[in-house]
């Protein structure tokens, strides 16, 4: 993607040489609670591995557990392929889903030129260069 970027960048300049004083781009915002979820998901990973190499007596050290492992353990020790491919695969790549925006998106002098987010298409090199001249640049 940076690699697009700057092809663009450099089609810019030349198209519309001097009217820059910086070009630049940036990674759009994700959700904050992407960034949560991924967290908590490897505590969740980490508490995983620790019950694989410590097994069921790890329990007794987790305040509320006194009496022992809950119902969850016990049905995926039954199932631990399904377990290992919830816990590792399933829930992250879903976590990561939601990290991925997908936005492009050309800003002039702080004024929107282009969106993929509204258009929900990318643009073609013609499209941006049009959309800059209606932004009030000069083609060179």
């Amino acid at each position: 993607m940076k690699a697009n970027f700057m092809k663009l960048r450099e089609i810019m300049m030349s198209e519309f040489p001097d009217q820059w004083s910086e070009i630049k781009g940036a990674n759009y915002p994700v959700p904050e609670w992407t960034v949560y979820a991924g967290q908590v998901m490897s505590m969740v990973q980490l508490f995983a591995m620790a019950v694989i190499l410590i097994g069921d007596s790890l329990w007794t050290y987790i305040p509320g557990f006194s009496r022992g492992p809950p119902e969850f353990y016990f049905q995926m020790k039954e199932n631990p392929a399904l377990a290992f491919i919830i816990v590792f695969l399933v829930v992250p790549s879903y976590i990561q889903s939601y990290t991925n925006t997908g936005a492009f998106e050309v800003i002039v002098d702080g004024k929107l030129v282009f969106s993929k987010l509204e258009s929900g298409r990318m643009p073609n090199v013609p499209e941006i260069l049009r959309a800059l001249q209606a932004a009030g640049l000069k083609k060179a």
